[in-house]
């Protein structure tokens, strides 16, 4: 049995290195955030700045940890599933030779650690080697006119980076707890036939629970408002923006939690209503349909991206608003707008390498559909014309629960910006608004059409007969 867990683990790593730029993003704002923050304490404990003014390099990257990892259990999760969906067959034939439940689970986690260190090894290289020149970065970021931010000295403690891969592993590790449980469940039946499985009451109850959870949380975040405003200074208005964004974040990874519920239904319900009656319109959206679960792993990574990109463009507009109606200006200057970034950034890098690693992972399978439709008459046009679809339907089934998400953000900042001692300014600047959305559907064009033209430019039945050997 031993033997079989090694070559399953051999043969396993083309589908894993699928979305494993999920895992280097994940130790790259971990590790970073870990070196940055032991750079900015050793610096205040040196005298090289005070604490009151190393927020950048303290108080934000903790605050990366956080925001990132609530990103990260959503795409981490989804990432891992794409890959057990992947390779359910061959997890089959484990179960096939007489691997028990509890060691398809250990073979499945200890893959996942695998390839987590791995990333987490080159993402400390990267990390060692640019720490200088990100913490100047951060330093003229945060620099303002009439304020002069000095990055600390750069300490590069390998103890630290050491903890935070075994952080990490451990992360994804809990992340993809789930997943790896169902990979554990999966009938030998399966080695003889590649079938998605069925929605069980255990793929129901527990997904359910997480979304409670992350609207607990949510709640939460409300509850604290009036603890703000009895204890209010001159952070509360700084608060009440991180709170804002995380209770973004904490809302989409509620609905990221059930996605596989609600997102087909979602997609089919907004598609019959478009008025279109081409046959690529309609072969693009029965896909889509088709994929049940799996399109709902797609969409959660971009539902995350489009959220956080939507979110960003209304804080700074927000709060220059609500403090223009209180009497004070402040300049939407890259110095305005660079903190935000700087503590939101990283969990969009981690959300956006999720939605490429998972569009990445279907490109298979779209080479099959693709193929399948040549065969049954399709144009080379309409070929070429289907996955531009896909990503359309996509990204607008992303966008509906993100306007969701962003429309709790607005309200955090209404009844949050009153117990700073503001009265709420709500400001949506619709250009920026759009062009975020805009940006977010050509990325995800670009993932889904780039991979199908390798397949595209051969004949059909040698792309189903190559799939079908594989």
């Amino acid at each position: 049995m031993l033997k079989i867990q090694r070559a399953e683990l051999r043969n396993s790593w083309p589908a894993w290195l699928g979305v494993s730029i999920v895992f280097l993003v994940l130790s790259l704002v971990f590790v970073f955030s870990a070196l940055t923050v032991v750079s900015g304490f050793t610096a205040v404990a040196n005298g090289e700045m005070v604490l009151e003014q190393s927020g950048e390099f303290t108080l934000v990257p903790l605050t990366n940890f956080v925001l990132g990892g609530i990103v990260g259990l959503g795409v981490v999760s989804s990432s891992v599933s794409l890959v057990i969906d992947c390779r359910r067959g061959a997890l089959a034939r484990l179960a096939l030779a007489g691997a028990t439940p509890g060691q398809v689970l250990g073979t499945v986690l200890g893959q996942l650690a695998a390839v987590t260190l791995a990333c987490a090894l080159i993402a400390d290289v990267i990390c060692l080697a640019t720490l200088g020149p990100g913490l100047n970065l951060l330093a003229a970021v945060r620099t303002e006119p009439d304020m002069l931010v000095v990055a600390p000295t750069p300490v590069h403690d390998l103890g630290v980076v050491l903890l935070t891969n075994l952080l990490t592993v451990g992360f994804a590790l809990l992340a993809g707890l789930g997943q790896a449980r169902r990979a554990s469940r999966i009938p030998p039946v399966e080695a003889l036939r590649q079938a998605e499985a069925a929605t069980s009451r255990r793929r129901v109850v527990l997904p359910v629970l997480g979304a409670v959870t992350a609207l607990l949380v949510t709640g939460i975040a409300f509850g604290m408002l009036p603890v703000l405003a009895q204890a209010r200074n001159k952070e509360t208005a700084s608060n009440v923006m991180q709170l804002a964004i995380a209770v973004l974040l904490t809302t989409t990874l509620a609905f990221a939690s059930v996605a596989h519920l609600y997102v087909g239904h979602l997609a089919r319900f907004w598609t019959g209503l478009i008025p279109v009656r081409s046959a690529s319109w309609q072969i693009a959206r029965r896909n889509v349909s088709r994929r049940g679960a799996r399109f709902a792993r797609s969409v959660t990574p971009v539902m995350f991206t489009v959220a956080i990109l939507l979110g960003m463009t209304v804080v700074m507009p927000t709060i220059a608003a609500t403090t223009a109606a209180a009497g004070y200006e402040i300049q939407l200057s890259g110095a305005g707008i660079g903190p935000v970034l700087t503590m939101v950034g990283p969990a969009l890098a981690i959300a956006l390498a999720g939605g490429v690693g998972s569009l990445l992972m279907m490109s298979k399978q779209r080479d099959a559909e693709l193929a399948l439709t040549g065969v049954l008459g399709a144009t080379p046009g309409q070929r070429r014309t289907l996955p531009v679809l896909e990503a359309v339907i996509i990204a607008v089934t992303a966008l509906f629960p993100a306007l969701i998400a962003v429309g709790v953000e607005l309200a955090y900042f209404h009844f949050g910006l009153p117990a700073a001692g503001y009265a709420a300014v709500l400001s949506v600047p619709w250009g920026s608004f759009v062009g975020a959305f805009v940006v977010t559907l050509l990325i995800t064009i670009a993932a889904t059409f780039l991979p199908t033209l390798p397949a595209l430019r051969k004949p059909e039945r040698q792309v189903l007969a190559r799939l079908a050997a594989e």
